[in-house]
């Protein structure tokens, strides 16, 4: 299979503050996912793509434009484009999405777009996109601030790198306030880069690299909402294989950055008192305070005695939080100190009551266990938690499903079948080629996908991504993760042999066994429908998570067993989660694969995934298709089922 270089063509810039800067953010992205004769063609660009720009666009107020399917004279003429437009105050983020090589020969890394040719060795590099053409283009761009992302196999050949060990906020942080920090990040011309990998690493179809800048976006950012490309990219080092890189090209001055800030950055600082003094400098947090240090100097001797009992007896009647925040404004050691700041503290917690009440109302309304979770999130010790517990076991067992191991294996009696691009398959890849006759001996595997009840219970942790869901299928575990947890149940049930699948058991397994009626997807007829039995994102899911809920319900993963199961009663072998099989990975293993119970190359640096998740599309959930990842690869679409031997 041709070296995956994943180029994800992600789109983003803040919306920073009008008072901190006159220019506006824009970010433009590049995608190919359809490429020429002899190129895999790679599925995951554009939906990772939409999923990050969304994330952007709702939470950092970004001005996005696309680049789909772009031909070489294509990334030229958008990038002569882009450069007309821009001013000196903007900031451009441009990222590229797409198969990319590197010539060791002449040390030049190339972008391969939608019209370039497979074979380099025949001078096809003049059909591809060079480094060094990219930057001539970005060299007369007037956009004060420029980011180039690059996603891809090999990306690392693109500029000058430098090594980051930790994020600059505490640099940044020094400045007096939150304008001024981006003031002078924003004073200096940047010309910036970041990479998913160094110069000699491919990167996997689903982006690691992605995933991680998407968990940033959504969690990175520091009190007043601000990312620095030092901070995102301190992030990223934790990933390794591959491991990302940043740099700086030609016209960047020492000093400029990149700022990424949420739509609610630079907002005042919470001041419960309403003092001016905000309550992390606040020195008496809950009295109103003259002083710098948000407290209340000794009263002075010209006091107005009769000024004082004027202002309480009309903020008593007022009998408001603004009033009595007046009357010790004008009175701070008043007379009436003590009853003002009682009276204060309990119309806030009568306000307090009443937002807890309305939110258990509408969880009671709704009666979902995601809308009693969103109580239980916004108010953790809230007045309703007990109820809102138990509204949530209610609902979950109804859907109710063994969590594992003894009683939730099916014993799959072995025969022959055909494995891989079979009749029924349709766009296979070239992985799934030839189809061949494969005879797998009997074995056991899972009903459901391994949950986070049964992880938990075994490794003490729950690793997922989306918890409080205990029977859920487990996610972000890595291969190597999945041995570890197999040692420790294999000790707690001795002489269970618990292990993973072969890829031949499981796609046996998932067609049907000796039951198999041929079908495309697990258990769907050719008049059946796919929603029925697989947790997955349809055509019209844009990759919105509350779109995809209103077509299934779920807005990502679902309860192990929530569709139909397949002819020998197994449930979730498409969609919900991707499932690790023991198998390393080779592209071309169908051509001389053994026809008794195959177990995969002898050696290989990747290690099979089957089955589709609840963010592929239908392609992605068939039972003959193919993926992979690194041993230490963790996403949150990645889970695995048990298997064992007879």
């Amino acid at each position: 299979m041709t070296a995956r270089l994943l180029f994800l063509a992600l789109l983003f810039a803040a919306s920073l503050p009008a008072q901190t800067r006159t220019g506006k953010d824009y970010a433009v992205f590049f995608y190919v996912t359809d490429f020429q004769p002899g190129i895999d063609d790679i599925r995951y660009t554009k939906t990772e793509a939409e999923t990050l720009a969304k994330e952007l666009t709702d939470h950092y107020g970004f001005e996005c434009a696309f680049v789909p399917e772009c031909k070489k004279d294509d990334i030229a003429n958008a990038l002569d484009a882009w450069n007309k437009k821009l001013g000196p105050a903007d900031q451009a983020l441009f990222f590229f999405s797409m198969h990319g090589y590197y010539d060791p020969a002449g040390d030049r890394g190339y972008l391969i777009p939608a019209d370039g040719k497979a074979d380099a060795e025949h001078n096809y590099f003049r059909s591809w996109f060079s480094y060094d053409d990219l930057r001539t283009y970005l060299a007369p761009c007037r956009a004060g601030h420029i980011l180039v992302a690059l996603d891809a196999c090999y990306s690392g050949s693109f500029g000058i790198r430098s090594t980051k060990t930790k994020p600059t906020q505490s640099a940044t942080t020094q400045a007096p306030d939150c304008a001024e920090r981006i003031r002078r990040v924003m004073q200096n011309k940047g010309r910036q880069f970041i990479t998913s990998g160094k110069t000699d690493q491919e990167t996997p179809k689903q982006s690691t690299f992605a995933g991680e800048i998407l968990k940033t976006l959504r969690t990175g950012y520091d009190a007043e909402g601000l990312i620095f490309i030092d901070d995102l990219t301190y992030r990223l080092q934790k990933l390794k294989s591959p491991e990302p890189e940043q740099g700086s090209f030609v016209g960047h001055n020492e000093g400029g950055d990149f700022v990424f800030a949420r739509k609610n950055a630079c907002a005042p600082e919470p001041d419960r008192d309403g003092d001016g003094v905000p309550d992390a400098r606040d020195q008496c947090p809950d009295n109103w305070g003259s002083g710098p240090d948000g407290c209340s100097p000794d009263v002075p001797p010209e006091h107005d005695l009769a000024a004082d009992l004027e202002a309480w007896r009309t903020a008593k009647a007022q009998h408001s939080e603004a009033a009595y925040r007046e009357y010790l404004r004008r009175f701070p050691n008043g007379e009436f100190k003590e009853p003002a700041n009682t009276a204060l503290r309990q119309l806030e917690q009568e306000a307090l009551i009443r937002r807890d009440d309305t939110a258990w109302a509408v969880a009671l309304e709704k009666n979902t266990a995601e809308g009693y979770r969103k109580y239980l999130n916004d108010y953790p010790n809230g007045r309703h938690k007990t109820e809102t517990e138990t509204g949530i076991k209610n609902i979950e067992k109804k859907t109710a499903t063994p969590p594992m191991p003894d009683d939730g294996l099916v014993f799959v009696s072995g025969g022959t079948f055909t494995m891989g691009c079979s009749s029924e398959q349709q766009d296979c890849s070239d992985d799934e080629k030839p189809a061949h006759k494969v005879t797998v001996s009997d074995f056991y595997i899972g009903r459901y996908e391994v949950t986070q009840k049964l992880w938990t219970d075994i490794m003490s942790n729950n690793p997922s991504n989306f918890k409080n869901c205990d029977n859920c299928p487990v996610e972000q575990v890595s291969w190597e993760d999945v041995q570890a947890f197999l040692k420790k149940l294999n000790q707690k049930y001795p002489g269970s042999n618990y292990r993973l699948p072969t890829e031949a058991e499981w796609e046996y397994a998932a067609r049907g066994g000796g039951q198999s009626k041929g079908y495309q997807y697990a258990g769907v007829s050719s008049s059946g429908s796919l929603s029925q039995h697989a947790n997955f994102c349809d055509k019209y899911c844009e990759y919105s998570w509350a779109e995809k809920k209103q077509n299934d319900g779920f807005e990502n993963t679902s309860p192990v067993g929530s569709f139909k199961p397949n002819e020998l009663g197994l449930y979730d072998m498409s969609g919900n989660v991707w499932e690790w099989c023991s198998d390393c990975y080779g592209s071309d293993y169908y051509q001389n694969s053994p026809s008794k119970d195959p177990t995969g190359p002898s050696s290989g640096s990747d290690r099979v995934l089957r089955g589709g998740s609840w963010f592929d599309y239908p392609q992605g959930c068939r039972v003959a298709n193919r993926d992979f990842g690194a041993p230490g690869y963790r996403f949150y679409l990645i889970g695995f089922r048990l298997a064992s031997a007879k």
